[in-house]
């Protein structure tokens, strides 16, 4: 008897056991898969959380000044200008772009002296290419432009040149204006625009451009058209650069 009371024990310890060593697995298994959906739902509100970051788009006015104008007018005294620049997005990555501003040139050639001085105005779009993230509105960008300029010219001076040498180079000192002048073209412009501080951004821009038309004074040619830049005898294209400060006045985001 006494020994059945033992085995009874003995097994019944042994059944208790191994309930509760299945138990305890049961309830690491249970605790794993409670783990395994906690790390899923934090990584699905880790990754929401950063789509939201990543998609802010902030749409606005940015307008500021090309610095190379009263940088050059500061180191070339036959030259003074100022630009005003601004953009405005209008969808995800294009924006209207557009600048306005005025030049005085004068052209001292081995046999003309010329002064220029005009407005101008630039519009069109640009795209960004750039993809920004985490909440980043730095822009890498192309467009097409359309420019128009009214200026006029004043010839100071200009040289008779001649290979007669009992009849010297004649130079000849007459003041002349020609108003009314008119020029318009277009151009491919690339540029790199850098969130620096909030909301401010530094910028360059390289121009490619093409003459469209130009109206010129009698007798004489077109040395410099505003906002356009040095002109060349026999070719219609020309260069540009620019380094921009600007503020962005930002509306509303998405």
């Amino acid at each position: 008897m006494k020994l059945q009371h033992t085995l009874l024990y003995f097994t019944s310890i042994l059944l208790l056991s191994t309930s509760i060593l299945k138990a305890q697995e049961e309830v690491k298994e249970i605790e794993k898969k409670v783990k395994e959906v906690n790390e899923v739902e934090e990584k699905e509100v880790t990754t929401d959380t950063i789509a939201k970051v990543y998609n802010t788009q902030y749409y606005g006015l940015r307008v500021g000044i090309d610095l190379s104008k009263p940088l050059r007018s500061l180191l070339d005294g036959n030259y003074q200008g100022f630009e005003a620049v601004g953009d405005f997005r209008i969808r995800k990555n294009y924006y209207l772009a557009a600048a306005i501003g005025n030049e005085i040139k004068t052209s001292e050639l081995p046999n003309i002296e010329n002064i220029t001085r005009g407005s101008y105005i630039k519009a069109g779009f640009n795209y960004n290419a750039y993809e920004n993230w985490f909440g980043m509105n730095n822009l890498l960008y192309g467009g097409i432009h359309a420019g128009f300029s009214t200026f006029n010219q004043e010839l100071e001076s200009y040289t008779i040149y001649t290979d007669n040498s009992v009849f010297p180079d004649n130079t000849i000192i007459d003041s002349r204006e020609f108003n009314d002048l008119t020029a318009a073209w277009l151009e491919l412009k690339v540029g790199l625009e850098v969130e620096v501080l909030n909301n401010l951004y530094l910028g360059i821009n390289l121009q490619l451009k093409r003459s469209i038309t130009a109206k010129e004074p009698d007798d004489f040619a077109n040395l410099f058209i505003p906002g356009f830049g040095k002109v060349t005898e026999d070719s219609s294209i020309g260069v540009g650069y620019g380094y921009t400060i600007s503020y962005l006045i930002p509306f509303f985001k998405k």
